[in-house]
């Protein structure tokens, strides 16, 4: 009888462990928490990007339903082709390398997503017109792969810790609930703080760093069922050292601004890229060309200029359909009190809190981070009678049942329009609540499509009179609580502040362009039950007609 060597006492271990049956597994001291904990880690990194892809998406396709349905298809999609293909891996190959395996994959693809993202999905949004079809393709060519490959835990799972036929339904449900704990945790971690605190480069590559790590947790197990302690320190050296490098690669990117989709060249006469910030509700962009300060929303692979400084003249107003909203001010019965619905650079609601300076001005804003910018470059402060105010606009006139405004300006654009909370009878309704009586509330509002033509007549509905004032390429729109105003009343309600107050744009001057608009017989009332804005925003109007 010959002795063995220590080599081939080795090799039966390694061999012992490669080999080793799921019910093994077992004797792994810790092995069952460890495979909740991936449960709950994989169903968190699914929900996470999928969250995240709305951010990838956004710019180039809109946030529309539309976006929103491509994305959630596509998870399930993900989910079904994981777990039918997760089933036919295990039960073939019942091993957890192979798992291992297969989560570090989606881990790798993960990294490249921030460095080709860009690139191949302004290639779709290019050759694919539609907004449907091409945010469902960018989805799939985004989140198909990683998802598809963290899918296959689940199936994986329960095979490889269940012991006999009779706790397959106990086992199955711990692995689907603490999954589906995980992708809560994820959804509302990511939203609630990752995104408003960090980039979506950076995100994507803490995402592939995670996942990097329940993979290799995974296969920890095999030394650890083979009994070789000092092995597994061994094969944990690389990896280690291959997150230390990922994270050398993100920390840098975490200080770069504006580099996600596209840089701008500098020079003196040409538009150049001051600061780049991602927040829950937008990617906002902030330019510089000459003496103008530029913020900018991303939308559908172009730029929605939100608003426009003069850093030598605060009091310019630069875009022409700020001047066209200051009109309200020669219909309201008095100048006391005013709210605004978004912010943007706070231009106009600065305007009109320094030429009438004993009026309050509340102006209330969703994105906080669009308050952080226009306080940080477009030199707009708070004072005792100028308030900003982070929330929802419908929100703050709902909880403010006590309030009433002489004027309402509404200019809270998202996406191209107006969010369709902000557009519905409901909405019009309790903004007449919250007007005092012969106040006026003026809404920038986009010509051209069927969604003006239903904006109109929803706000006829419940105003009873409309008036609008064109300017360029928006169409300022104004309501009174209570009866119109004839044309040579206002009139000599714009003379008469006018001399009192000397606007830089004459209120007499604006109000020329003031008109009726016809509505089309296809418009109809928008309420909250019923606001396709998005569908009616991309339909030209029937009828053009003006009257």
């Amino acid at each position: 009888m010959t002795a063995e060597r220590p080599g081939q006492v080795e090799m039966k271990e390694d061999k012992a462990a490669d080999t080793a049956r799921p019910s093994d597994l077992h004797r792994a001291p810790g092995f069952l928490w460890l495979i909740y904990l991936n449960a709950f880690v994989s169903g968190a990194v699914i929900m996470s990007f999928e969250m995240l892809g709305s951010r990838y998406l956004n710019p180039l396709f809109g946030s529309s339903i539309y976006t929103w349905a491509a994305l959630i298809s596509t998870v399930l999609i993900a989910l079904m082709v994981g777990y039918f293909l997760g089933g036919w891996l295990v039960d073939r190959w019942p091993t957890h390398k192979l798992l291992a395996g297969l989560i570090i994959a989606s881990a790798v693809y993960l990294v490249f997503v921030p460095l080709a993202a860009g690139g191949v999905l302004r290639a779709i949004a290019d050759t694919i017109t539609s907004d449907r079809t091409g945010s469902l393709a960018a989805a799939l060519a985004l989140l198909l792969v990683p998802l598809t490959l963290l899918g296959v835990y689940s199936p994986f799972a329960i095979r490889l810790t269940l012991r006999s036929t009779e706790q397959s339904g106990r086992v199955a449900g711990r692995i689907y609930g603490i999954s589906t704990f995980g992708s809560v945790f994820g959804t509302l971690f990511v939203t609630f703080w990752l995104i408003p605190t960090m980039g979506s480069r950076n995100i994507t590559y803490l995402l592939a760093g995670v996942a990097l790590l329940s993979g290799l947790s995974i296969l920890a197990v095999v030394p650890a069922i083979a009994g070789t302690l000092k092995r597994a320190t061994v094969a944990m050296v690389g990896p280690a050292a291959a997150l230390v490098a990922l994270g050398a690669f993100s920390i840098p990117a975490l200080a770069q601004k504006g580099t996600i989709f596209e840089r701008y060249d500098g020079g003196a006469d040409e538009r150049r890229l001051i600061e780049q910030a991602e927040t829950a509700y937008n990617n906002i962009f902030i330019t510089q060309q000459g003496d103008f300060i530029t913020m900018s929303f991303r939308v559908r692979r172009r730029d929605e200029t939100e608003s426009v400084v003069n850093l030598r003249d605060l009091g310019e107003l630069p875009l022409p359909y700020t001047r066209a909203m200051t009109v309200a001010l020669a219909y309201a019965d008095k100048l006391e009190s005013m709210l605004m619905i978004g912010l943007g650079g706070g231009t106009t609601s600065r305007y009109v809190s320094q030429y009438i300076k004993a009026m309050e001005v509340t102006v209330v804003e969703l994105d906080g981070g669009v308050i952080k910018m226009a306080k940080k470059h477009f030199k707009l402060k708070e004072g005792p009678r100028y308030r900003l105010i982070e929330r929802d606009g419908r929100v703050h006139l709902m909880r403010n049942r006590k309030a009433r405004y002489d004027i309402v300006m509404v200019d809270a654009f998202r996406g191209g329009y107006v969010p369709f909370h902000l557009l519905t009878q409901e909405f019009y309704e309790l903004l007449k609540k919250r007007l005092s009586p012969g106040g006026v509330a003026v809404f920038n509002v986009h010509g051209g499509t069927r969604l003006f033509e239903s904006t109109i007549k929803t706000l006829t509905a419940v105003f009873g009179h409309v008036e609008t004032v064109p300017a360029a390429g928006s169409i300022i729109t104004l309501v009174r609580n209570g009866p119109p105003l004839s044309v040579f009343d206002a009139t000599k309600r714009a003379e008469t502040l006018q001399a009192k107050h000397k606007f830089r744009y004459d209120l007499r001057i604006l109000m020329q362009g003031r008109r009726k608009m016809g509505i089309g017989p296809r418009a109809r009332v928008l309420t909250d039950d019923f606001a396709p804005v998005n569908l009616y925003d991309s339909i030209k109007k029937s009828n053009k007609k003006q009257k």
